[in-house]
């Protein structure tokens, strides 16, 4: 749980200069409000935006608007930061002053990573970055290098922000800027407590809180303490984290940045929990929250809500586990409506500026009809794409159906005898306990009594292999089924009653006792209940091998499982929930595929999703989904509700 971005590598690149010595006054002013005054930059940036109109000065007033994003930023809000920093750019490129938009560039980058759009992030750095190098402004080509790299960690592309935090360094070390060093510092640290080496990292994050004590950089010292708490919590130092955590808690309430003071207090509540003090934990998790909701901090909100939930199970409250993990995962949705709708306002209004410039060349060119051609043509070539994607997934999935019913054809047959001789077998060891038992005087009597039990145990154990055998070709009727899904029987369940029966069969033997909240009420879906069972089984067995995965590279790990049932919408919304080490974003879009598996080669047929996928969807009319988290993976299963069942009627004579 890192924190995207802080205020001294954003406005390391935010410096405005118009020209005007009255409106670039303003900005001066509003500048000394940062970090823990954005409404003094608000309000002077305001007032610089209002001169630069009466002036008619068309890049002051991009610069003032720079400035009001800035200061939307630093109180959190992020969607109103993204709107105006991009209004911004739309009027600083037709002045065709390019500092000002590497400038602009800069602080939009800032408020993509905060949001979580990376690739944005990354590509606005970039420009930026390309900017600067052009124009020769060293001090903002470094700043832009420790942003790139920032970018980077959070892509999880630890190659590339290695190279652009060393380099960053090295360009601040020429310019005797330690503010930029600390950063620096801060970056590569990052990037090599994620390859594991720890005992690195550490020393850059020394070196990060060593140079903003000499410069008196509070802020940086505070994000290096930070730093040091999660080198600390990551090598299971519960105790050092905590302290280092609370030093950074109180710089930060020093400076005033309350966003950054629920980061604090998120990591302190995450270390109490790991040194066992749950109670402590949760009260300081309910500040954090608190403090995050005061400033409009939503992802902060989610973070903290993550936390408790780890916090209650520990703590022995299932319940108030729920609910927090139930809150965690309405904020992420929330959170990602919000950031499709930055994105969407982001991009219409690129794609104004875009089509402005566009109409002026197609009128220029009279090539209007060549432009909606090449539009024409794009729409093509995308339909044809989505095409061939399902074309190859159907082809897929026919394979595996002829596949499924040759193999189900072979097994069957042998199956049948298995049943046959077993039934046979039962009735022999019928019949010859009758016998001991008849001639029981003939026999010494430890004798009989020894025969009696082990023909007894005999037939139990008979009985077992003919259930074993029949459940096999329970499973083969299953395949064919498969192939011919149409054919499957259905009726109307209780779900709570298979995906009991599902977490016994699937977790039995592992030693992992889950979290299941059935509800208090049935559930009730149309199915086949041999069907959904497979495709529950799958989804269950997969969280049990993703934990049993981190359990074995770490003894200090403690496995999570939370199976959550509950009805939204007309749906039964199933979610199997697990702490293990998730699914690679470079994955996520491969895993319902056909023959596709990211097990070691001999562990896994990439059958279980996929069959899972098609019994849910087109056998019950649902869907699955795997939900973005943080850590672990959540699969969530939709399906539509059915009626209750009717009461049987009671029989009886009349008269």
């Amino acid at each position: 749980m890192a924190e995207l971005v802080t205020p001294d590598l954003a406005a390391g690149a935010l410096r405005f200069e118009t020209g005007d010595p009255a409106i670039d006054q303003r900005l001066a002013n509003g500048w000394a409000g940062i970090p823990d005054r954005p409404d003094v930059l608000l309000r002077s940036a305001q007032e610089a935006l209002d001169l630069a109109k009466e002036a008619g000065n068309e890049v002051a007033e991009a610069y003032a608007m720079g400035a009001i994003a800035f200061g939307h930023y630093l109180r959190s809000e992020h969607e109103t930061a993204l709107r105006t920093f991009t209004d911004a750019l739309s009027r600083i490129e037709p002045t065709g002053d390019l500092s000002g938009r590497g400038t602009l560039l800069g602080g939009l980058a800032a408020v993509h990573l905060s949001l979580g759009h990376f690739e944005e992030a990354l590509e606005a750095t970039l420009d930026s970055l390309s900017i600067a190098r052009a124009l020769g402004d060293r001090d903002r080509e470094a700043w832009m290098l420790v942003g790139l790299g920032n970018a980077a960690l959070d892509l999880g592309d630890v190659t590339r922000a290695m190279e652009s935090g060393e380099s960053g360094l090295a360009q601040f070390a020429e310019l005797e800027n330690p503010a930029g060093q600390a950063r620096a510092h801060g970056i590569i640290g990052g990037a090599l407590m994620r390859m594991g080496r720890g005992g690195e990292a550490r020393a850059h994050h020394e070196s990060a809180l060593r140079l903003a004590r000499e410069g008196g950089i509070r802020l940086g010292e505070a994000r290096a303490l930070h730093d040091l708490g999660e080198c600390a919590q990551r090598s299971g130092d519960g105790r050092q984290a905590l302290r280092l955590h609370r030093e950074a808690l109180e710089i930060r309430r020093e400076v005033g940045n309350r966003q950054a003071q629920s980061t604090s207090l998120i990591h302190i509540g995450l270390a109490l929990t790991s040194l066992g003090r749950t109670d402590e934990a949760i009260e300081t998790l309910h500040r954090a929250r608190d403090l995050a909701e005061a400033v409009g901090a939503q992802p902060r909100i989610a973070q903290a809500d993550e936390a408790l939930a780890a916090a209650y199970e520990q703590a022995g409250k299932p319940q108030r586990a729920l609910d927090h993990l139930r809150q965690f995962h309405a904020r992420r949705e929330d959170l990602l409506d919000a950031q499709s709708r930055s994105r969407l306002q982001a991009l219409q209004i690129r794609a104004e500026a875009e089509q402005a410039r566009q109409e002026a060349e197609i009128a220029h060119l009279r090539s209007v009809e060549l432009a909606e051609a090449n539009r024409e043509l794009e729409r093509t070539l995308n339909d044809l794409r989505r095409t061939q994607s399902r074309l190859l997934q159907q082809e897929k999935l026919a394979s595996l159906g002829r596949l499924a019913n040759g193999v189900a054809h072979e097994i069957q047959n042998p199956l049948n005898f298995v049943v046959g001789f077993a039934d046979v077998n039962v009735e022999y060891a019928s019949e010859l306990r009758e016998t001991v038992e008849a001639r029981r005087g003939e026999l010494p009597p430890d004798l009989a009594l020894e025969l009696t039990d082990l023909l007894g145990d005999l037939a139990e154990n008979i009985t077992r292999v003919r259930e074993n055998a029949e459940r096999a070709s329970g499973i083969v009727r299953s395949l064919l089924a498969h192939g011919q899904p149409a054919s499957a029987s259905r009726e109307t369940v209780d779900l709570r009653d298979v995906v009991a029966r599902v977490v016994d069969v699937a977790l039995a033997g592992s030693g992992i006792r889950p979290v299941w909240v059935p509800g208090e009420e049935p559930v009730y879906v149309d199915a086949s209940p041999q069907a959904l069972d497979r495709a529950l089984v799958n989804l269950v067995d997969n969280a049990r091998r993703a934990v049993a995965q981190r359990l074995a590279h770490d003894d200090a790990f403690r496995p999570f499982i939370c199976i959550a049932l509950d009805c939204v919408d007309q749906h039964a919304v199933l979610r199997v929930m697990d702490n293990g080490p998730g699914v690679p974003g470079e994955v996520r879009d491969r895993i319902f595929e056909p023959f596709f598996s990211t097990r070691p080669t001999g562990e896994g047929t990439g059958l279980g999703l996929p069959l899972a996928r098609q019994i849910v969807a087109e056998g019950h009319g649902g869907e699955i989904t795997l939900e973005e988290t943080e850590t672990g993976a959540t699969f969530t299963v939709r399906l539509p509700l059915a009626a209750a069942p009717d009461e049987p009627e009671p029989s009886g004579n009349g008269g």
